[in-house]
């Protein structure tokens, strides 16, 4: 929201608590003291904003305009605004002051101790946050689900991937039972965190358990089957994790760069590599991306010769140019150069290296947000499995 708004915003609040006082005034027969007070204060209101002294305006909004049922949803909307704009401090206070006032009815003072809650979350103080949503939980029959869906929120960013499963169950009310599917991907993604850590300690049976439960969650989550080859791998048993990876072109061909390191090894640990250059060969076909036909023209150059994996690469650069296949495609030609055709293509490599490491290879499809490592929550836009490769000539 830009400044003039707010400028605006404040400058309405502090006329309206003008107006409802003398208003309030006139009725009672008190006029004299109360409306020179609130006179008073509107024009030192109005002078704060016009010395850009935003924080003593807002003071004075809070002193001058008093809570009741006909004010609170003011308050409630210049707390809201003021964390819209990262003010977080006067925020809580806006809304702290909210619920200091006992002349408002119950369900006012919990609109009041939600809109506290999403500030702490908002200023990163979790653990406040937390209590007050699981008290909402348990009091509010109105605010419930609302506040389940932020709790669930505070569990993600406190890494509490149990906790947020249990609350995303309680809103529906029914444990086990299949989510609606704005949830069930987003289940799987908890349980997948849960089995990377059970990976990354060794607890291989805990691993399987939370995979197990991620494809029940969604039984087309590309991660939890990314997880599950590896632990197959881990395991021992490369075989069974061909056949998992081989499953996520088909779920979604955008992840396929993220399989190919793993399932070029677990083909080498079979010692299948006519299946191998097979494979890669298919998948180039169907869904022809920069990755795989790097892997390709490598297993090319090992099994038959640098001219003839150069020749591949050529081929494949006229139907498809890219920045990534011609800087391998001189990687193929710089050793069989000589003097300044070899300094000249050294030149140029560097160059298209340098470029592409200029370039984002991933990118959140909802928000923009880019970098060169994959997320699965998007750290600034909060969605999960929204980050995928970069498509195009600077990208896959």
């Amino acid at each position: 929201m830009s400044d003039l708004t707010f400028f605006i915003f404040i400058f309405a609040a502090i006329a309206i608590g003008w107006y409802l006082g003398r208003k309030s005034g006139k009725k009672k027969g008190a006029k004299n003291n109360q409306h020179h007070a609130l006179a008073q204060s509107y024009a030192q209101g109005l002078n704060y904003l016009l010395s850009e002294r935003h924080n003593d305006a807002i003071e004075k909004f809070i002193d001058a305009l008093e809570v009741s049922s006909a004010t609170f949803e003011t308050h409630l909307a210049l707390g809201n605004l003021l964390r819209k704009r990262g003010e977080h401090d006067q925020a809580i206070r806006v809304h702290q002051n909210l619920l200091a006032r006992p002349s408002l009815n119950r369900i006012s003072q919990q609109k009041a101790q939600l809109e506290l809650a999403r500030d702490y979350i908002a200023a990163g103080w979790l653990d406040r946050a937390e209590r007050l949503l699981q008290e909402l939980v348990e009091t509010s029959s109105e605010l419930r689900n609302t506040s389940l869906e932020y709790l669930v929120e505070v569990y993600r960013d406190e890494r509490e991937w149990a906790k947020a499963i249990h609350a995303v169950n309680l809103l529906h009310g029914r444990r086990f039972k299949r989510l609606p599917g704005e949830w069930a991907p987003v289940q799987a993604h908890f349980c997948c965190e849960l089995a990377e850590e059970a990976i990354n300690g060794k607890d291989y049976l805990s691993a399987r358990k939370h995979i197990d439960a991620a494809l029940n969650y969604d039984r087309h989550s590309v991660r939890a089957n990314l997880l599950l080859g590896r632990l197959e791998y881990l395991l021992g048993r490369p075989q069974e994790a061909i056949r998992v990876l081989e499953r996520v072109p088909k779920q979604n061909p955008d992840y396929i760069p993220e399989i190919l390191d793993l399932l070029i090894t677990c083909y080498e640990a079979v010692g299948d590599e006519q299946g191998l250059e097979q494979y890669l060969g298919a998948l180039l076909r169907e869904h022809p991306s920069n990755s795989v036909l790097i892997a390709l023209t490598e297993r090319i150059h090992q099994q038959q010769s640098e001219a003839e994996a150069a020749a591949f690469m050529g081929k494949q650069l006229a139907l498809r140019p890219s920045l990534r296949g011609l800087g391998h495609f001189l990687n193929l030609h710089i050793d069989s150069a000589e003097g300044r055709s070899q300094e000249n293509l050294f030149l140029l490599k560097n160059l298209i290296d340098q470029l592409i490491a200029s370039r984002p290879h991933y990118r959140c499809s909802n928000c923009g947000f880019s970098g060169n490592q994959l997320h699965w929550l998007c750290p600034s836009c909060k969605h999960w499995g929204s980050v995928r490769s970069v498509k195009g000539i600077e990208g896959e």
